[in-house]
């Protein structure tokens, strides 16, 4: 198990994670930071919309990021 890091992102700031996860594989890593990605763009109607959720090791090496989208809202 390797510990993953998932900072939120922008160009202009960032709120860290200090904490991390602990996953078998990098996939699985990313299978969360998806995860977070679309949990922030449903949550605040666009509010983290141009940020991204940047995934590191313990080294505090970025392995990847996934953008987070801006919300487009549907008429049922």
């Amino acid at each position: 198990m390797k510990r993953y890091f998932f900072d939120r992102v922008s160009s202009e700031r960032a709120e860290y994670d200090y904490r991390g996860r602990d996953f078998s594989s990098p996939e699985a890593a990313r299978q969360l930071a998806e995860i977070i990605a679309l949990d922030l763009e449903l949550m605040d109607e666009g509010g983290w919309s141009g940020w991204a959720i940047a995934v590191r090791n313990a080294l505090g090496e970025q392995l990847f990021s996934v953008p987070i989208a801006q919300c487009s809202t549907m008429a049922a």
